[in-house]
């Protein structure tokens, strides 16, 4: 290594050469099966070639619909591509992106499959994908399902195009016979497949995945809509998240059980607030003899006396208080877990609390620090029954820690200042205490020359934190020259932690200049920032002007890329 490395560097390095055996020490879940994808895009031409050099193939995860499960194939010379993905679910989607240029949906299972297309009928073939290997017949009478469906949804508007204009005006009872109608029409796109040749049973069950599962995603969303408590039948439905085809709908439904199990808890704690609130004494002793350290012999036996007893005295719940204050922090968390707990289990079977518990935990993994993370994976996977939950839960909780060495390394710098300093490749950090304007000013000048698109955001905004991890897949699209200008205001209600913020871009590779802006710092930009906002953008020209104060979000990709390029163009 070069004795010229800056030192921090050198740390990197030596964190690197660590990292491996840190994740394979991790996580003992079962290991999820894989589906290698291999393929070749015919008549690649030198020009295409260098336009978009590789594949990008992307699958969902249940317990969170954005996060980074995406594996890139890059195109060797003669186009052909190799790729492994992992699949948790027996069949799964994988959506396939090809420089943005065409895309695709396919069913992939355990094994192998293949695909290829045509460069040169991109934009003008009825059918561009053929398949072989697993799920070859379903992905390759796939095309002419969703051509008949999108045939039939047109055709018959009012359960088709236009169905959701007025479903959401109806009684519990009509809404689910329209929805009986809607997936009877959905399924009827079927025919004219079994009338050539026959259906794949892969296809056959692929789409009916889709259809039911459209119809409990829209139940739970029309409950949500009307206040109302779904049927027994339909909690009942949950069960089959446990296996079965993975979906991008089936995502929806969860997402939409999800809001409406949040709303019901809040009603029943609004009926039974004591109950909401309080644990056993029992559950609270054990909790505290496992993450209260040190204990004396004698804290211990009395802890485990109220735990036998299922019972404790004034003087006994004081001696518990006291306990639980020496490490409130962790203490706090682990009730909250186990309130959660049991909340779901009053409400809902096994599968649905498995889900319920490890969505707890990945929505509020921004909030925590790596250890802490650590802490209530480690609690919380001890309670989930449900194989595919688990492994879901674990893929997620992987992803969070793999760059824990790198994390902690960055947190631990002191060094930041008003200038950039990049701490990753392609990730520029800046804290400052000087005046707001002057340093927004000063970076500008860094910059001067660029294109910068401005991202207004807080780590503790659901929005705005939802939108900014959108920006990796919107910078892909742009040239090199544009830069991504990301500063994080502040929240009055809320602690303003740089540790959080600085392990949320590194954990989420949000490559690009970042500024954490302070409460007066963010008064001082009032006026250069307006909108001075959460979720608000905007894009600067290279002449330094505003060319837009209200810009496209990230999650509007291709117009918010197009903005982009037409003021990089001077338009």
């Amino acid at each position: 290594m070069n004795d010229e490395m800056p030192g921090f560097f050198k740390s990197l390095f030596v964190a690197f050469v660590l990292v491996v055996s840190v994740l394979l020490s991790r996580g003992a879940s079962a290991q999820p099966d894989s589906v290698v994808i291999s393929g070749r895009v015919l008549n690649l031409t030198p020009r295409l070639y260098r336009e978009a050099p590789a594949i990008t193939f992307t699958r969902n995860n249940i317990l969170q619909p954005q996060s980074e499960l995406t594996r890139q194939a890059p195109l060797q010379a003669d186009g052909s591509f190799t790729i492994t993905m992992p699949l948790i679910y027996p069949q799964e989607e994988v959506y396939l992106d090809y420089g943005g240029k065409v895309y695709t949906t396919f069913l992939a299972a355990p094994g192998e499959l293949q695909l290829t297309f045509d460069a040169d009928s991109m934009y003008k073939a009825k059918r561009l994908f053929y398949y072989a290997g697993v799920n070859a017949g379903a992905n390759n009478q796939y095309i002419q399902y969703m051509t008949e469906e999108g045939r039939l949804m047109k055709q018959n508007k009012r359960y088709g195009e236009a169905f959701f204009d007025t479903f959401w005006d109806l009684d519990a009872g009509d809404a689910r016979q329209a929805l009986q109608r809607r997936a009877d029409l959905r399924m009827s796109a079927l025919l004219p497949l079994s009338q050539k040749g026959g259906v794949s049973p892969d296809l056959r069950k692929w789409v009916e995945a889709i259809v039911s599962e459209e119809q409990l995603s829209a139940l739970y969303e029309h409950a949500l809509v009307t206040d109302t408590e779904v049927n027994k039948a339909t909690e009942d439905s949950l069960r089959r998240l446990a296996a079965g085809v993975m979906t991008f709908q089936r995502v929806q439904w969860v997402v939409r059980f999800g809001d409406y199990a949040d709303r019901l808890l809040e009603k029943r704690a609004y009926q039974n607030p004591t109950r909401s609130k309080s644990l056993r004494v029992e559950t609270m002793a054990e909790l505290i003899k496992r993450y209260i350290k040190p204990l004396s012999a004698e804290e211990t036996g009395r802890l485990n006396s109220m735990i036998q007893q299922g019972s404790a005295t004034t003087s006994e719940l004081d001696f518990l208080n006291r306990l639980y204050a020496r490490d409130r922090r962790t203490m706090d968390l682990v009730t909250l877990i186990e309130k959660k707990n049991r909340a779901y289990a009053d409400e809902f079977g096994q599968t649905a609390t498995d889900l319920l518990n490890a969505r707890l935990l990945v929505q509020r993994f921004y909030q925590l620090s790596l250890s802490e993370q650590e802490l209530l994976y480690d609690y919380i996977k001890t309670k989930i029954e449900v194989p595919a939950i688990a492994q879901s839960l674990n893929e997620l909780y992987q992803l969070e820690v793999k760059d824990s060495l790198y994390i902690r390394l960055i947190g631990q710098r002191t060094d930041l200042t008003a200038t950039p300093t990049e701490v990753l490749s392609g990730i520029w950090l800046s804290q400052s205490r000087d005046n707001g304007k002057d340093w927004l000013k000063n970076i500008q000048q860094l910059y001067g020359g660029r294109t910068l698109y401005v991202l207004k955001w807080n780590l503790f905004d659901d929005q705005s934190r939802n939108e900014v991890l959108y920006a990796p897949a919107l910078r892909a699209q742009l040239p090199a020259d544009v830069e991504f200008l990301y500063i994080h205001l502040p929240d009055t209600e809320t602690v303003n932690s740089p540790e959080l913020w600085k392990k949320f871009i590194v954990r989420n590779k949000l490559k690009g200049v970042h500024m954490f802006v302070n409460e007066s710092q963010a008064a001082q930009l009032m006026f250069k920032l307006n909108p001075l906002a959460y979720s608000t953008y905007s894009i600067i020209a290279p002449n330094g002007k505003y060319y837009s104060r209200n810009a496209q979000s990230p999650s509007n990709g291709q117009r918010a890329a197009q903005a982009i390029l037409d003021a990089r163009r001077g338009r």
